[in-house]
């Protein structure tokens, strides 16, 4: 649950420092460096970004907890600066879907820009997450007033609403091998960074994830990384998976 704006403010005094490194920001540095750590705030002018760090609070969630919970009021839009979260929608049969996740320099809650009144999904910490929430009266004003600002925000509800296209096709028309390929392919250009071997994703998703996430089981998606092992497509080192070969797994889609 999104707390209010008063009791976030205490916590971040309370346990300075608790999640991730601070660099010895103050408060203020602190909410700016969050703006400018995506897209939408890389496009603002200087006066949005400093109207957005203004506006907005900082509010901090250990691994585990929510930072949006489904069905709770939606008021601000959460800009991540640190960690990663999990989209999970409940379902009325008491089932979960999982949607997605989300990490630093992306954003949550743009869908009430759009009218959206309650989160239509909970944003679940696997990781401990630092998030700047702005309210969004603040930010309607700002897309009304800096068009690059507004412009970004467009861009990435349509970028969510094409991966949600994406998602849907895949789902009907590919096995469980090219559907877990194209999620690997897709981690690994979001999450990726450069190892030796080839691309180390280095989100560390569980089968259990990785099987919400393409419409299958953890089983099956055991064995198929297994399979993907064996070929030399991939490596598994500890919790986290290797890409050694990026175009194979392009090919299997």
């Amino acid at each position: 649950m999104m707390m209010g704006k008063d009791a976030m403010a205490r916590s971040v005094r309370v346990q300075p420092g608790a999640l991730g490194n601070d660099g010895g920001l103050d408060l203020d540095s602190r909410k700016r460096r969050v703006v400018r750590r995506g897209a939408i705030g890389n496009a603002a002018s200087p006066a949005t970004q400093s109207a957005l760090a203004d506006g907005g609070t900082i509010q901090r969630v250990a691994k585990g907890r929510h930072l949006v919970t489904q069905g709770d009021a939606a008021t601000a839009l959460a800009m991540l600066s640190l960690g990663r979260v999990r989209l999970v929608r409940g379902m009325s049969d008491g089932r979960s879907l999982s949607l997605g996740y989300r990490g630093a320099g992306d954003v949550l809650g743009e869908a009430a820009l759009g009218g959206v009144t309650a989160h239509r999904e909970s944003a679940i910490a696997t990781e401990d997450v630092e998030a700047l929430l702005v309210p969004l009266a603040t930010v309607r004003n700002l897309m009304a007033t800096d068009a690059n600002f507004a412009a970004a925000i467009v861009t990435t509800l349509v970028e969510r609403h094409t991966d949600t296209e994406e998602r849907l096709a895949s789902m009907l028309f590919r096995n469980v091998e090219a559907r877990l390929c194209e999620f690997l392919l897709k981690a690994a250009t979001r999450w990726g960074i450069p190892d030796p071997r080839g691309v180390l994703i280095s989100a560390p998703f569980t089968h259990q994830e990785m099987a919400s996430m393409i419409g299958s089981t953890r089983e099956t998606v055991t064995l198929t990384l297994g399979d993907l092992r064996r070929k030399g497509v991939i490596e598994i080192d500890r919790r986290r998976i290797v890409v050694l070969d990026r175009d194979a797994l392009k090919g299997r889609i």
